[in-house]
């Protein structure tokens, strides 16, 4: 009973995590073919918990496969969580002379009446020369 507790319990939260990633697809979410690898996996699991009621071993092997190919998606997820936790870090600048006193405001600068924004090149619609009707 243990194994079939396990296994349905890991199906399902799996399951619904993946179901939720991929449920996004509707919002303009990207799609990823691991998302849908990883809830085969967890469908795998599903089977084995009921398998495991008749078939011990059958269902460890299936639950084993299952648990696999859900460490397709899982693994590289947790793999770049612990790089970029156990990364050193660094300073991206070494300068260490003294604040500036003045700062200028992003409306006057660098001439006045213009902001950053507009010193960002033009989409090809609003150009100048475009001869399109």
């Amino acid at each position: 009973m243990l194994p079939f507790v396990l296994y349905f319990v890991a199906a399902m939260v799996t399951g619904f995590h993946l179901y939720s990633l991929l449920s996004l697809i509707v919002y303009g979410a990207g799609f990823n073919l691991l998302e849908v690898t990883a809830l085969f996996g967890s469908f795998l699991l599903l089977i084995a918990a009921y398998v495991s009621l008749f078939k011990p071993r059958v269902a460890a092997q299936i639950a084993l496969v299952g648990a696999l190919t859900l460490w397709c998606f899982y693994g590289p997820a947790l793999a770049n969580l612990a790089r970029s936790k156990l990364a050193k870090r660094t300073t991206t600048s070494q300068y260490m002379g003294r604040i500036p006193q003045f700062m200028p405001s992003m409306s006057g600068w660098p001439i006045p009446g213009m902001n950053h924004l507009s010193l960002l090149p033009r989409s090809p619609s609003e150009h100048p020369t475009d001869n399109r009707c």
